[in-house]
């Protein structure tokens, strides 16, 4: 099992993005004197979030520097539709037209994760500082094109894959990474995950995945009839681990670490199976100290939603 560590991405280290600010769903920029009723939204290129008015009426008070105290005008909505692959949220995504393009400079890193994509494809490439030479280059076909019979190949859409995990990228200092999708209609990518990648022990046999669905089911008093209101949902990941019992104490001190930290976590060690690659965080471990030589851990992973 692996784990990547995000670096998070600010704005000196967002060189580009074909992803405009604002477009898409952002509203219309904060203005002092506008009147605002309960519930419309505002965003501000300075935050790049999104705030939902609480009060109406008009304030001088940028939105967010009115979120706190006994009566706030605003709460934090959302990202604007340029920020959202950032944010630590996999069902908000970046949305734009092919090719949709961001270069970062990250600092030293050797891992790329990709989560939420809506492409046919996607290229990642590397190079040595702005105008250096291209040390690394990979592209990955979006499209699962295995289908279980001739009714499925003809009338049903090809399925998708909607996680790259790339562990393989070369540690330089001043690597610009430059990822682009490309696809028709209207793209889109819940995270860019990028940061350095963490050995954690050897996943066994008996590895499980699912999700946990928040959508909630509601019955009428008076009719009877229930009907289901489609929520969103989270990942769910439990790895059985074996760690050398020299490595135990520093395991057991990463995964401490990593507590309350939304990290990329691949439980096959390639992030092959889409399943076992989850974004989230470690919602509990267990140690079992059962053998001399190697030490048996129990991890449970809770995606972000």
């Amino acid at each position: 099992m692996k784990v990547i560590r995000p670096v998070a991405v600010t704005a000196a280290m967002l060189i580009s993005s074909t992803v405009a600010e604002p477009s898409g769903s952002d509203p219309a920029a904060w203005n002092a004197a506008t009147a605002y009723a309960v519930g419309d939204l505002a965003h501000r290129v300075a935050t790049h979030r999104v705030y939902r008015r609480l009060v109406a009426g008009t304030t001088a008070t940028a939105p967010e520097n009115d979120l706190t105290g006994t009566a706030p005008n605003w709460a934090d909505y959302a990202p604007t539709n340029r920020w959202a692959m950032f944010d630590d949220e996999t069902g908000s995504q970046s949305a734009g037209a092919s090719p949709l393009t961001v270069v970062v400079d990250p600092g030293i890193v050797n891992g790329l994760a990709l989560i939420e994509v809506v492409a046919t494809s996607a290229t990642v490439t590397m190079t040595d500082g702005a105008g250096g030479p291209t040390v690394y280059s990979r592209a990955v076909d979006l499209v699962l094109s295995v289908v279980s019979d001739w009714y499925a190949y003809f009338f049903e859409p090809f399925s998708q894959r909607a996680t790259v995990v790339l562990l393989d990228l070369p540690p330089y200092a001043a690597g610009r990474i430059t990822v682009s999708l490309a696809g028709g209609g209207t793209l889109k990518l819940g995270g860019l995950i990028v940061g350095t990648q963490y050995y954690v022990g050897e996943a066994m046999h008996g590895a499980t995945a699912g999700i946990r669905d928040y959508s909630r089911k509601r019955t009428d008093e008076n009719s009877g009839i229930t009907t289901l209101q489609r929520g969103r949902y989270a990942r769910i990941m439990r790895v059985p681990l074996r760690v050398l019992a020299g490595a135990s104490n520093a395991v057991r001190s990463l995964l401490s670490d990593l507590r309350s930290t939304p990290c990329m976590w691949i439980g096959d060690d390639t992030g092959d199976i889409e399943a076992l690659s989850v974004f989230g965080w470690m919602k509990e471990f267990f140690l079992n100290v059962e053998f001399r030589d190697f030490h048996a851990y129990s991890i449970e992973i809770e995606g972000m939603t």
